[in-house]
């Protein structure tokens, strides 16, 4: 049983007419093969495959469309989209039809445990069984189970209670080289609802003499742009400002939770039109099931038009509350993202250590988690400013994330997965181990400013806010890894053995945050689970991945 299910009120079985479109996912021509370490086989870089060389390789086999064709028929589905390089065979057909292939029943639940909608959504009775014909050439089945699988950050609501910071500050303060171009550089952003309206962009860049940047957007299996009204952002804004108060099930009614998409979008391209300048930026919009996520995020990744060189993802969900089906699919994904070069940024998580677990332990964040993710922590900077209207800007003092302003509570994601092992490039970080005393892959990887008390300045709706949460770090880094790419000339990819170098061997790349807590870990010296390895000093890192390229560090 999936485990949302197991927290849920089971409704009415669905109606046998219904229709419902799942997704196969097929094995591939050859596994892909783990990752090789490039500081252990004595080499600076990795060799990355093209997108001809992973569909060749590591795509579907035409011969398996055979067997897929036939059980549909035999079942009367229709046959959607094939794709042969992400693995994937669309079949559309009624509740019965598909209840019947898998052998089980579809009902509806409606679920509380997190701050999701109360939605209905639908899943099957028991576990679905992959019929023998399939078992050998079918990996998963999505689709069955459409509870939303990702979480929307509510940190922003929240007021500053600080001056707020430009991004020009900011940039100045982590020392990130925001001035240089981006030019040759395209970011992707996975985002699972709300949008973006043009207008809002273009007034944040006039107000702070930026370019306005490229964007081009990508409607992924039923996601699309769209932002909520500026009336219903402006509503949302006044609740934030304390001019109004808003009862805890107004701040969860769909006007405020498509208001605070449409910021978190928003925010993205922001930070991204300041820190990244000329880098082309792609929104892949999906639907926050299992199915639409991922459909979105391998869309993305296996994009020959766009080709982006970094992803941004500032969603996620506890470890606890997903099938390993899913957990499995996305790995996967996120595995030859890191073949492709695609280096892939993911927030840590606003909810602490326990990060809202259906089981109330301590639980990391997917897809966070996954090890062919950069897993982004939240810090608490505070910054000295030389000048009142000046960009000059240093760090005083940085703690891990954790606080209470106005009732909401906020705190940087970390802990230990129960899911992932521990990967070969943290076997000397003294990760601790998991709840259930097992060892596995420590979150976060690297940090950055997360606390939106003393957020960044955004301008939208016609008003001037501060935003933060470790959804806006996720994009920081995704920006200085994508000056880091136009700098060297070539993709960094999965970069994690060399930040774990540079961490280990306390260089100038990464900014140690060693106090403060996440309510279950506390930071400290070395890696830790509230900011991992630190914050970063974005120019010594260019400098370190440049000398790595050409003479390797032992």
């Amino acid at each position: 049983m999936h485990p949302a299910t197991r927290q849920a009120i089971r409704k009415a079985p669905a109606a046998p007419s219904e229709m419902l479109e799942i997704t196969l996912l097929l094995r591939p021509r050859t596994a892909l093969p783990e990752l090789e370490h490039p500081l252990a086989t004595g080499s600076g870089q990795r060799h990355h495959l093209t997108h001809a060389e992973m569909a060749s390789r590591h795509g579907a086999h035409p011969h398996d469309l055979d067997l897929v064709r036939a059980f549909a028929t035999d079942h009367q589905l229709h046959i959607g989209e094939i794709d042969l390089a992400r693995r994937t065979v669309q079949l559309t057909g009624t509740i019965s039809s598909i209840a019947e292939a898998f052998h089980t029943s579809l009902h509806h639940h409606t679920c509380t445990y997190t701050d999701h909608d109360e939605s209905t959504f639908l899943s099957p009775a028991t576990e679905p069984a992959i019929p023998p014909s399939l078992r050998h050439l079918v990996e998963a089945v999505l689709g069955l189970h459409t509870r939303p699988t990702a979480r929307r950050h509510r940190t922003i609501l929240a007021a500053p209670t600080h001056q707020p910071h430009s991004l020009r500050q900011l940039a100045n303060a982590y020392d990130l080289p925001a001035q240089a171009n981006c030019s040759t550089q395209t970011i992707g952003l996975i985002e699972l609802g709300g949008g973006f309206h043009p207008h809002d962009i273009n007034a944040f860049c006039q107000a702070n003499h930026l370019p306005t940047p490229r964007i081009s957007v990508v409607e992924v299996h039923g996601g699309r742009n769209a932002p909520a009204p500026t009336a219903a952002i402006q509503h949302m804004l006044d609740c934030i400002n304390g001019q109004i108060k808003l009862s805890d099930d107004a701040l969860q009614s769909t006007s405020i939770e498509a208001a605070q998409a449409t910021v978190e979008v928003t925010m993205d391209l922001a930070i991204l039109a300041g820190l990244a300048p000329g880098a082309h930026l792609v929104l892949y919009f999906g639907t926050a099931d299992e199915q639409g996520i991922y459909h979105a995020l391998s869309r993305a990744i296996y994009d020959q038009t766009h080709r982006p060189d970094v992803l941004s993802i500032s969603w996620g969900e506890a470890e606890p509350a997903l099938s390993e089906a899913y957990l499995f699919a996305i790995d996967r994904l996120l595995l030859a993202a890191s073949h492709l070069g695609i280096t892939v940024c993911a927030s840590s998580g606003d909810a602490g250590a326990h990060n809202n677990s259906p089981d109330h332990l301590p639980a990391v964040n997917f897809p966070a988690s996954s090890p062919y993710c950069l897993a982004c922590g939240g810090t608490n900077a505070h910054l000295k400013i030389s000048a009142p209207t000046s960009d000059a800007a240093e760090i005083m003092e940085e703690v891990a994330w954790n606080s209470t302003h106005f009732g909401f509570k906020g705190a940087t994601g970390g802990g230990v997965s129960r899911y992932f092992p521990l990967p070969p490039w943290q076997q000397r970080a003294h990760v601790p181990r998991s709840p259930f005393n097992k060892p596995g892959r420590g979150v976060p990887d690297v940090a950055g400013p997360a606390d939106p008390r003393c957020g960044f300045e955004i301008l939208m709706a016609g008003r001037s806010f501060t935003s933060a949460g470790t959804s806006a770090v996720a994009p920081l880094w995704a920006a200085l890894l994508a000056h880091c790419n136009q700098s060297l000339g070539h993709r960094c990819g999965h970069i994690h053995d060399h930040l774990y170098h540079i961490g280990h061997h306390q260089l100038a790349g990464l900014r140690p945050v060693t106090t403060g807590h996440n309510d279950v870990y506390q930071a400290g010296p070395g890696w830790n689970p509230c900011t991992g390895f630190g914050t970063p000093s974005g120019k010594h890192l260019q400098l370190y991945l440049h000398t790595a390229a050409t003479k390797p560090c032992p």
